[in-house]
């Protein structure tokens, strides 16, 4: 049975749609089955693998209204590696559409059930703000990957992620922080040093040893509709993901 994972952080900005995309592109190229769920309206993790949005004849959003159906009628193969489930346009109303719906949190988790069995790595991307999609998408998951950006203020959302995550816990028990991701690293700067010296004081085990670095190439490559390890495969946000992809194949590989 494939693993399971939401990527997880109530703020925007802090290289979650990267690393979905980095790593599920990385795993790929390991030759691990991987899928891509993109359950955002904003759809950047579609537009990532240069796929158009406006384009689809089948989404995320379709699967959220018929989940019997499975995921399969609306996977696309990519150019970056892994498959994908997209988001269209259509999925900034579906909230509404679906608010009086019986069980609306678990729709997500009901279409994946075959589609665990057919991958070893599931990859899904929320909103950042806590709503209907974030809860499909952890009610859905057996871990949360955080991503956190090595700043400042890094660590005040931490505790408002870690109350979601109990939250959910009443539906989907199993669910536990997979690990912490330091991202937007700059070795140049103290307070980049510091912050990330007060996660792994924090959280221990729980950080990655992998660190990904603030990087031009990585702030590119989705604009040109591929992951890094297509669009600069030299670069140090390639190598970082990649060594992620070893740290994380050593936790939960098969």
């Amino acid at each position: 049975m494939g693993h399971v994972f939401a990527l997880a952080m109530q703020k925007g900005g802090v290289g979650k749609t990267t690393t979905a995309l980095s790593l599920g592109a990385a795993l790929a190229l390991r030759g691990r089955r991987v899928l891509l769920i993109d359950i955002d309206p904003q759809a950047n993790l579609t537009q990532g693998v240069g796929i158009d949005p406006t384009t689809l004849e089948y989404s995320v959003y379709e699967v959220l209204l018929n989940p019997e159906r499975g995921l399969d009628f609306a996977t696309c193969a990519t150019n970056a590696g892994p498959a994908l489930v997209p988001a269209s346009l259509e999925l900034a109303g579906a909230e509404l559409e679906l608010a009086g719906r019986v069980g609306r949190e678990l729709l997500l988790r009901k279409a994946l059930r075959t589609a665990r069995a057919t991958y070893d790595y599931i990859l899904i991307d929320p909103p950042p703000s806590l709503g209907l999609f974030s809860l499909n998408a952890l009610a859905s998951a057996d871990r949360v990957l955080v991503p956190l950006q090595l700043h400042a203020y890094a660590l005040r959302a931490m505790p408002q992620l870690e109350t979601t995550i109990a939250l959910v816990q009443e539906i989907n028990p199993g669910l536990e922080i997979g690990g912490i991701l330091c991202t937007m690293a700059d070795r140049r700067t103290n307070i980049s040093q510091e912050v990330e010296r007060e996660v792994r004081e924090r959280y221990g085990t729980l950080v990655f040893e992998t660190t990904i670095p603030i990087n031009v190439k990585l702030a590119e490559a989705p604009t040109h509709g591929q992951p890094i390890n297509r669009y600069a495969p030299s670069s140090a946000g390639a190598q970082a993901y990649a060594a992620l992809a070893d740290e994380l194949e050593g936790h939960y590989g098969q």
